[in-house]
């Protein structure tokens, strides 16, 4: 998980500080390439999770993606964490961001849809739920029992939120703002993985519950 970070720091480190005309139109191009391809991955997670929350809903097994109480799910939502504060300083101190040669950061950051109503920066917004995350993750794990069944379905249910929110965030970025930001792709593929993985402790304490 924390090569994730290595590599864009690496693919910013290698980005070229004047690109030509070419290099922009490909750039542009790679983007919005890498938008659809971060779209599809959103839509798979929410499906996947959608129909595996009907599954158990109805006391069925669902088929559960391992890892959901590792050391995965903490360490996806602090680096999620950490691009989602990044995103506030940026906005909220107009700070040029660091993008890389993938999409226009800056353009998405300046657009109207950098805040929820016109106030609260998105990225915020994006670090209060990697908050939650974190605290829901500690105390489905390490929580009283009563306090874990509330917590696993908690999280499936944050991450169902995130996943919904940032289609509707890289929607915006495809079709309305014309451009992407690496920043925000980034956040949507960690809290895309941490749906995946939010399945297990909810079908856990429902299969739990059942056995009572």
């Amino acid at each position: 998980m924390l090569s994730l970070g290595i590599v864009i720091f690496g693919v910013l480190s290698n980005f070229p500080a004047r690109p030509s005309g070419a290099q922009l139109a490909a750039i542009g191009a790679d983007g919005f390439v890498l938008a659809w391809g971060v779209m599809a991955l959103l839509i798979a997670a929410l499906l996947y999770a959608l129909v595996a929350a009907l599954l158990l809903a109805s006391g069925r097994d669902a088929p559960v993606i391992p890892g959901g109480a590792s050391p995965a799910m903490p360490i996806l939502a602090l680096l999620g964490l950490g691009v989602a504060l990044y995103m506030t300083y940026v906005e909220t101190q107009n700070a040029v961001a660091v993008c890389g040669p993938i999409g226009d950061c800056n353009a998405v950051q300046s657009s109207p849809f950098a805040t929820l109503f016109g106030v609260l920066p998105v990225g915020l917004f994006g670090a209060l739920g990697y908050v939650g995350i974190l605290v829901a993750w500690a105390a489905n794990r390490f929580g009283p029992p009563a306090l874990a069944r509330l917590a696993g379905p908690a999280l499936l249910g944050m991450g169902l939120f995130g996943v919904i929110f940032s289609i509707y965030l890289t929607y915006l970025e495809l079709f309305i703002i014309k451009a992407v930001c690496i920043w925000c792709l980034s956040s949507a593929v960690l809290i895309a993985l941490v749906l995946l993985l939010a399945v297990g402790p909810a079908a856990a304490v429902l299969a739990g519950d059942g056995e009572e």
